[in-house]
């Protein structure tokens, strides 16, 4: 049963050329902030040089984005929920917000995990992966800010379907992990609201 819960809630494949723009701080902060997970005695591949290296990026549900290196053993997932419904249902088509990431708070929007292993985004937008992710460290974003814009894409379908693009604009987002990395500004554009097919 969990397996078939995973499969509904996965993505079709829908990769494309990298769209996104970064400048990344070339020196890290140190947030006095430790915590990641898993991955014991693995040596953090994460560092404020490794953004350039993400020149895959996908997107799909409501709302999805990644971007990972080309061998798919680092990665960026962005998270939220709700947007493109919200822009089909708005009257200008468009939805934007501003968010302050702060652990301490209940906004949940979005979810920024920087992440390293094997076979991230095997899932990610898949409905037919071969195989299972391995995640030796995940570092979750502690601070900064995020842009998000959301534009409504042709018409919702009666299986669930909200094509949109989103926009994300990232500014001084830190990420915890014991040698403390902070992404000075990146931006991804991706069609997301699809399902998988």
């Amino acid at each position: 049963m969990s397996t078939l819960l995973f499969v509904i809630f996965a993505c079709g494949q829908k990769e494309a050329e990298d769209t996104s723009s970064q400048e990344v701080d070339t020196a890290t902060e140190d947030t006095g902030l430790e915590g990641s997970t898993g991955g014991l005695g693995t040596t953090q591949l994460w560092s404020a040089d490794t953004l350039p290296d993400l020149t895959g990026t996908g997107g799909c549900s409501d709302y999805f984005v990644y971007a990972k290196n080309p061998e798919d053993t680092l990665t960026l997932h962005i998270s939220g929920s709700g947007l493109a419904m919200e822009a089909h249902q708005s009257d200008s088509g468009v939805v934007e917000y501003t968010y302050t990431i702060d652990p301490m708070t209940d906004d949940i929007q979005p979810v920024i995990v920087a992440q390293q292993g094997e076979f991230l985004n095997e899932w990610s937008c898949n409905d037919a992966a071969i195989n299972e992710p391995r995640i030796d460290l995940e570092h979750p974003a502690i601070s900064g800010t995020v842009h998000v814009t959301v534009t409504a894409e042709g018409e919702m379908t009666d299986w669930g379907e909200v094509p949109a693009s989103v926009s994300i604009e990232m500014t001084d987002v830190c990420f915890d992990a014991p040698e403390s990395f902070c992404i000075e500004s990146y931006s991804i554009e991706q069609y997301i609201g699809w399902m998988p097919g």
